[in-house]
């Protein structure tokens, strides 16, 4: 917000130093982002917080000035003399739960020509465009008050009435269609609230006016608007359309309820001085009343809250300064909350307005006192630690770390084709989402790194390889919070071309040994890799992993259908593990404390063996046999080739396997050794039904 200091001035009467002004101002809330130089004039750039709606105005950041260097405020002195009365217009409210109060003034005869220079030249400097003297006078009011206000071509008003209402309470539809003042045709919904006359829409409440009543210089008679709208409302309408105005901004945060009259009779009183109309009475219709807020504080906890020494006095003269006024009551003190500060509501807003007209930097710096000591939490100690230690191993094997926001969309678990009765269907939905994209809380990583991955791809990276440790989100019906587990995602992505090397670092196998190796890391056992049952993933490249029977995780390759969905010029191959760490720290908690022995300095005698399966057989069933032999010479056992096609017969697969023997203490013989590795062969084909490859 642009504010000539030239113009501020004009509201403040006494002393202060320009020099320290912004400053003071930044110091008090009131960011000053820059201060340049207009045609001899200083012009500030405010930021104002989305709070202080009461500062959208000179005579609002006049009223902050005021407080800080104790000046007295001049409000601008206008009379309204001889308002003629006219009966016949009227105005209703169809919507009271969304238009609180409606007033409006007829003005006729006016004469709607450019403005005067001065006016043009205060607006430019505030960054608004001249049109016309009306117009000009409503934008002039609206910098001035900080209320917005509208003029209609009062000849342009069917059947001479004004009505507020939505489509659904004036038509009984579910939309309405009005052209606006910059020429485009929009379509409201049925609880946008607009503004009608006899017959039709002729502005969307609180955002922009319609061009069918538009003020332009063959208007001759005028309507003068005045309301306030509920701010959800009109942030919400001015969302669904796309449009943010000056109006809309102000409304949409909240203006000041009893002093829109005072902005409508200034308006009324320049638009007479400049266009020479005749001035008729208000019309006002004030349906909802918003309570006076009142706000109990004690002067002691306001000290406690600042951690100052400061008197009664002077606190009660900080808030009398800034219009609160103030009663004693017993052993505490009432503030009155003014119409124009709704953001105060608490006894810590009280303490935070002494805090920052007194001066935040007149605080002294103090260490907090610490009242008892903190004992550290183990618990979250060793949490810590333990996801320190998962990402610097991801780091350590050349994965970025992606940071995304917790939310994502239904669409997402859509496109993965989660089926409805999983368990991750069951999103938190977000009240008010910033976009459609991010409507839900996320119940797992995979869609944030997909996408991140689609980004990355989009801006030619061909080799990808990212993790992401974050939180997942579950409602649960029974319990008065969601669920929320800590979740680590990984993959790896290459465009489909093989690879030079013999082994591909990209591929399933790679992913995979990347998550042995976590586990083993963690000194983890009992874990399991079985045929994978999410459908996102290829039905010949994934597997889900357990541990102590619990499924932890899942690790594949992405579905040539799930890529399709995405925004992919490619066909890319990708790998994606996503495991749940809250299991993973569960598990670590019982492993006992590492025990060394020696090894065996006696030679292995290896055997490897080839057995035709069927097609989906699952491998871990031949480590599971061989590990319940209990055999104490089985040193390792690994597959080395899997492979089907020419000379396996149709259905099946060979699964090539290799058998380490050892003794602790002693030289195994070969005819030991393949007695042992017989039987043990021999118990596989019995269980499994599998047939050796000669």
């Amino acid at each position: 917000m642009k504010i000539p200091l030239s113009w501020l001035k004009e509201y403040l009467e006494g002393t202060m130093d320009e020099a320290i002004l912004p400053e003071a101002l930044t110091m008090a809330g009131l960011e000053v982002g820059s201060v340049e130089e207009i045609e001899g004039d200083k012009v500030f750039d405010l930021e104002i917080t989305p709070n202080r709606a009461d500062c959208l105005s000179l005579l609002g950041i006049a009223r902050e000035i005021k407080a800080i260097f104790r000046l007295n405020l001049k409000k601008p002195q206008f009379e309204i003399k001889q308002a003629l009365r006219d009966d016949r217009f009227t105005i209703s409210i169809a919507d009271p739960h969304l238009c609180y109060r409606y007033a409006g003034r007829i003005i006729r005869n006016v004469k709607v020509t450019s403005s005067p220079e001065w006016l043009k030249l205060r607006l430019e400097k505030a960054g608004i465009r001249s049109i016309n003297n009306v117009v000009d006078v409503t934008n002039y009011v609206l910098l001035e008050y900080g209320h917005p206000l509208h003029a209609f071509d009062l000849d342009l008003l069917e059947d001479y009435c004004i009505r507020v209402g939505t489509p659904k309470s004036i038509l009984g539809t579910s939309s309405a269609e009005i052209e606006t003042l910059d020429g485009v045709k929009r379509v409201v919904g049925s609880e946008d609230l607009l503004i009608w006359d006899g017959k039709r829409p002729v502005a969307v409440a609180g955002v922009m006016g319609g061009a069918n009543t538009e003020v332009t210089d063959r208007t001759v008679n005028i309507l003068l608007e005045s309301a306030y709208f509920k701010p959800e409302s009109i942030r919400k309408t001015a969302k669904r359309l796309g449009i943010s105005t000056e109006a809309s901004y102000r409304f949409e945060r909240g203006t000041d309820i009893e002093n829109l009259i005072n902005a409508l009779d200034r308006a009324a009183y320049l638009i007479q001085k400049l266009t020479g109309g005749e001035i008729y009475e208000t019309i006002d219709v004030y349906p909802t009343k918003i309570p006076v807020k009142e706000i109990s504080f004690k002067t002691d906890r306001i000290r406690k809250f600042i951690g100052l020494e400061i008197d009664d006095r002077e606190i009660l003269e900080i808030l009398s300064e800034l219009d609160i006024e103030v009663k004693k009551k017993e052993d505490f003190y009432i503030a009155k909350v003014p119409t124009h500060r709704q953001d105060l509501s608490i006894e810590e807003d009280i303490a935070e307005e002494v805090a920052r007209i007194y001066g935040y930097d007149r605080v002294p710096a103090e260490m907090p006192k610490a009242f008892k000591p903190v004992k550290e939490n183990l618990e979250l100690s060793k949490r810590r630690e333990f996801i320190n230690l998962i990402r610097d191993a991801m780091i350590s094997l050349g994965f970025s770390e992606a940071v995304n926001m917790s939310f994502m969309s239904v669409q997402d678990l859509d496109n993965l084709e989660i089926p409805q009765e999983d368990r991750r269907r069951k999103v938190i939905s977000l009240l008010n989402p910033l976009r459609q994209e991010e409507s839900v809380m996320r119940t797992m990583l995979t869609p944030s790194i997909i996408r991140n991955i689609e980004r990355n791809t989009s801006r030619g990276i061909e080799t990808i390889k990212l993790f992401e440790i974050g939180r997942v989100f579950f409602s649960e019906h029974s319990e008065p919070l969601p669920q929320e587990l800590t979740h680590i995602c990984f993959a790896t992505k290459k465009e489909d071309f093989k690879s030079i090397f013999n082994e591909d670092p990209f591929d399933f196998y790679s992913l995979k040994g990347i998550v042995e190796g976590l586990l083993r890391r963690l000194r983890l056992k009992d874990i399991l890799f079985r045929r994978s049952s999410e459908p996102f993933l290829h039905t010949g490249q994934s597997a889900d992993i357990y541990i102590n029977g619990e499924k932890f995780g899942f690790i594949g390759v992405l579905s040539p259908k799930v890529i399709s969905k995405f925004d992919f010029k490619t066909k890319p191959y990708v790998c994606i593990a996503e495991l749940n760490l809250e299991a993973l720290f569960r598990a670590i908690q019982n492993i006992a404390a590492v025990t060394y022995k020696p090894f065996s300095n006696y030679p292995p005698i290896k055997r490897d063996t080839a057995l035709l399966v069927p097609i989906d057989f699952e491998a871990q069933k031949i480590f599971d046999l061989i590990s319940s032999y209990g055999n104490e010479l089985v040193e390792d056992v690994y597959i080395f080739d899997v492979y089907k096609g020419k000379g396996i017969p149709e259905g099946k697969l060979s699964i090539a396997f290799r058998i380490t023997y050892r003794a602790s203490e002693r030289t195994l013989t070969s005819e030991e050794v393949d007695t042992l590795h017989s039987k043990l062969i021999q118990n596989i084909i019995s269980e499994t039904g599998a047939e050796l490859r000669f």
